[in-house]
């Protein structure tokens, strides 16, 4: 999880990009920043914010919440959520998500920008704030947090490592799992 500087940071960055939310013009701008060729023409509406310009975690997550500026869920999870939705319909996110999860600082913010447009384009939502906390605090714990909600745990973290740490239970049918008290009266 992102620290919660990080966190609050990247909320008020969502809400500067607000003033941009009806101006196609700006949208536009903003949505070059994915393209090297057109990435200065997001500079100028990003300058009012401090860190934004030149940072690949800012400028991806400005143009990706351009294409869509209704789309943003404040509420929602994670991208490893985001990308559990998708999946079930298309199976090939799971490769997809691998590969992502296994990216370095430098490169998760250009590797985000693909899944992000296709959860656009099948209707759900994203959480850019979350987003880009989790890009800024780019980390193994991240990667973690992500891969658990893609995968769905599904139980809480506290009953999982209390599961593992039970004993397994003997198979009856399996003679290799018999107990040595078991042995002893055979």
């Amino acid at each position: 999880m992102s620290t919660p500087h990080l966190h609050d940071r990247a909320v008020a960055f969502m809400a500067f990009l607000q003033r941009y939310a009806a101006d196609r013009g700006a949208l536009a701008n903003l949505r070059g920043a994915l393209s090297d060729a057109r990435r200065h023409r997001a500079w100028p509406l990003l300058g009012g914010f401090p860190g934004a310009i030149g940072n690949p975690a800012f400028e991806t997550v400005a143009a990706l919440w351009a294409g869509d500026p209704a789309g943003d869920r404040p509420n929602a999870g994670n991208l490893g959520d985001t990308l559990h939705s998708l999946a079930k319909e298309n199976k090939s996110f799971e490769g997809r998500v691998k590969r992502l999860l296994t990216c370095d600082r430098d490169e998760i913010a250009e590797r985000v920008a693909p899944l992000v447009r296709a959860a656009r384009a099948k209707g759900v939502k994203v959480n850019y704030a979350r987003l880009l906390s989790d890009l800024l605090w780019w980390n193994d714990r991240v990667q973690v947090e992500w891969a658990k909600a893609f995968w769905g745990v599904g139980e809480p973290a506290d009953a999982i490592a209390l599961g593992m740490l039970d004993p397994p239970v003997a198979d009856s049918a399996d003679p290799a799992s018999a107990s040595p008290a078991k042995e002893a009266h055979a």
